[in-house]
């Protein structure tokens, strides 16, 4: 296995007319999600990063290297750029082995052996393209896209259609991957998003309406995200531990105690949960008697009103956050105010990195 470089600066300012107008700028080190909604122009920007889209003007660079201005247009396939689709689009007429030579390079950082191990078709080398499972195909897909020595690799929604199995396999892969080259990701799913994406760009009818880590961004009200307010933020449970006596999992966030009733053994002390905000349940003084396990003690940072009858609340747990929905007639019975400390009970939550 090779080296390459990690960390580089993507720039670009591009327009299509009236329909289109991308600009931003990021280093690119790890993934960087692309969300938005359908029709928002997410595939769209990456084709026109990568010259793949017709009658974009303007600048696009980078790693010091300008890929389009107005006297320079470099062609997609000397940007040095790996590319995965939603459909895998491998040759019928070739077996896996020689779909995966024919992309070969030299300074690929991973070996078609070593690829072949880590996403499990080492079995499926000598089959027919026409004998393989979709999750298999798409594992080979990706495979290839390495395989080609990318600055760069350009994933749109790849894990769409997917086998539980499959998905299993390469999300971990794509994350660790990603230490090595940054990848361009565009998905629909919030679960994907907040686990591989340490940055997003969100794109919003035509434009880059934000760039920026996805905590940062889901907790503003001014951007389009506000609709996926139920759906809640990303919380890190540090210290996790068996208890005996209350047969559960036990860890910590921001200090405060969490309990957790994953049927499963965990391995790792740090985990990742994401708790919806229609599961949180906003009280002004301790519950005596309740069902409820989890009791996170917050600082009312904002108040937003999100519909004619509901309110989204910010939580500050110290350096996390929690959203809540509520409605509109409990923000005015409990007297809520921002810089209140509230009492927040959690329903539910569910772990990232398992999906359905």
């Amino acid at each position: 296995m090779g080296d390459n470089k990690q960390g580089s600066l993507l720039s670009f300012e591009l327009t299509k007319k009236s329909l289109f107008s991308f600009s931003g700028e990021l280093e690119l080190n790890g993934v960087c999600g692309i969300f938005g909604d359908s029709g928002a122009g997410k595939t769209t920007l990456v084709r026109s990063l990568i010259g793949l889209e017709s009658g974009f003007s303007g600048d696009v660079s980078f790693a010091a290297c300008q890929w389009q201005s107005e006297h320079v247009f470099i062609k997609t396939e000397n940007r040095a750029v790996g590319m995965v689709f939603q459909e895998p689009r491998l040759f019928p007429h070739l077996d896996t082995r020689g779909n995966l030579l024919i992309a070969e390079s030299k300074q690929s950082l991973y070996s078609l052996n070593e690829l072949a191990h880590l996403l499990q078709f080492s079995t499926l080398l000598d089959k027919k393209i026409s004998m393989l499972s979709g999750g298999q195909k798409q594992r080979i897909a990706i495979a290839r896209a390495i395989l080609t020595a990318p600055q760069m690799l350009i994933m749109d929604e790849p894990l769409s259609s997917l086998d539980k199995h499959s998905r299993n396999i390469l999300l971990p892969f794509i994350k660790k991957l990603s230490q090595q080259i940054p990848v361009l990701y565009i998905t629909h799913s919030m679960q994907e998003l907040f686990y591989l994406a340490n940055n997003m760009m969100l794109v919003h009818e035509g434009k880059v309406e934000a760039i920026g880590k996805p905590q940062v961004l889901f907790l503003d009200p001014s951007l389009s995200l506000v609709k996926h307010a139920d759906c809640g933020l990303l919380l890190t449970v540090e210290n996790l531990r068996w208890n005996n006596d209350d047969l559960m999992w036990q860890g910590t966030v921001d200090d405060q105690v969490i309990n957790l009733t994953f049927d499963k053994n965990m391995t790792d002390t740090v985990l990742q949960i994401k708790v919806e905000s229609k599961d949180v349940i906003i009280a002004t003084e301790m519950l005596t008697s309740s069902s409820l396990q989890n009791c996170l003690l917050a600082t009312m940072t904002q108040i937003e009103k999100i519909s004619i009858s509901h309110i989204l609340l910010t939580l500050n747990l110290g350096q996390q956050s929690l959203l809540a929905k509520i409605t509109v007639k409990s923000l005015q019975q409990l007297k809520l105010k921002v810089g209140q400390k509230v009492y927040c009970y959690i329903k539910a939550v569910s772990m990232i990195g398992e999906l359905p």
